[in-house]
């Protein structure tokens, strides 16, 4: 996220809590079929063409967002990938990429970068390439995402390179190589996140299998999360706070969320079909395309966002903690700031 954006943003959506980040789904068709995520399975609907974004631009961009996450599905499935990301760059407003990395190549990131990419998040769930094709039900897919990790690191300056690990049953015990591994010998990023099992029939994005459910063996949880905290004061490139990797024990441990989110406050989530959800694991409220400004502003778009707040029972994504965080969490809002800079001065 560039700091600029981020210091413009705080102030307007501490102080009316108005949205301070969005993520924009683009697509739900995806190329890989991931055990713990449902999306691919997602009901294919109509997709928004690439001038219905300018309208979601200027009104995110008159809203005061800071960043603005697109992803997918797999986002690289839309050739037109790039542009929509232009529209919202133009606005000077923080742009990250999320794709599995499998079909990124040289010239398709050159073009997100000529259209103002920022950062990008790629998955990477494991060291074992046979145990990325289980994750992922897949074949052959490991040396991909490591290239397009690489070539991230190589051609993405002064951005942020996230390698997003889902932590589960699958790769519990070799997250912190992991973790090693991209720092070491990536150059990159760390961004490890438990898997989100859902409570809810409404949810699309979480793992929808009892097999990936906590809790997980204490033992095994403490072990590996003891030695992330000493990674993480050991300045190793870790981008989730503190505070979030002390939840992460705790929700693995228990499989208890303990939290009260924020969800179409400080964040919310856009469809391929313009729908607008306070969340990606909660139900469509409203479709953006019918929507200016005033209207995240108002009080009944507060009140319908408060009905679907009390009606969840929680959730372990990083990216939506971490928003929160950044207004609640002092150390994480440091933590974050000193990660930015140490990024824009290519530490």
């Amino acid at each position: 996220m560039k700091l600029s954006r981020m210091f413009y943003s705080w102030p307007q959506a501490y102080f009316l809590r108005t949205p301070f980040t969005c993520n924009i789904k683009i697509t739900t068709r995806c190329n890989l079929r991931c055990g713990f995520c449902g999306l691919w399975s997602y009901p294919v609907t109509q997709e928004l063409k690439l001038t219905d974004y300018r309208h979601i631009a200027d009104v995110l961009n008159s809203l005061g967002i800071a960043r603005v996450v697109i992803t997918g599905g797999e986002p690289l499935l839309r050739d037109d990938a790039p542009d929509i990301l232009n529209l919202f760059s133009k606005h000077g407003i923080s742009t990250t990429l999320l794709t599995n990395g499998t079909l990124l190549t040289r010239e398709i990131l050159q073009r997100f970068i000529d259209c103002g990419l920022n950062d990008i998040g790629i998955s990477l769930d494991s060291l074992v390439p046979d145990r990325i094709d289980t994750i992922c039900r897949s074949s052959n897919i490991w040396q991909k995402i490591v290239d397009a990790i690489s070539l991230s690191v190589e051609m993405l300056q002064g951005g942020v390179v996230e390698v997003l690990t889902t932590v589960s049953r699958e790769n519990l015990m070799e997250v912190p190589d992991i973790v090693r591994f991209v720092n070491s010998s990536l150059g990159a990023w760390a961004l490890v996140n438990p898997v989100n099992v859902p409570h809810s029939d409404k949810s699309i994005l979480s793992a929808n299998v009892e097999e990936w459910a906590p809790p997980y063996p204490a033992e095994e949880v403490d072990a590996v999360y003891d030695e992330l905290e000493k990674m993480k004061r050991d300045n190793f490139r870790i981008l989730v706070s503190k505070a979030f990797l002390k939840v992460s024990r705790h929700y693995l441990k228990t499989g208890e969320f303990n939290w009260s989110c924020d969800a179409g406050e400080r964040y919310f989530t856009v469809f391929p079909n313009g729908g607008l959800a306070p969340c990606s694991d909660q139900s469509i409220i409203r479709n953006i395309m019918q929507m200016t400004s005033s209207d995240f502003r108002s009080k009944q778009y507060k009140q319908e966002v408060r009905k679907v707040q009390n009606e969840c029972r929680g959730c372990i994504y990083a990216c939506w903690r971490e928003a929160s965080f950044l207004f609640t969490n002092a150390s994480a809002m440091t933590e974050r700031v000193k990660s930015l800079r140490r990024i824009h001065k290519g530490r």
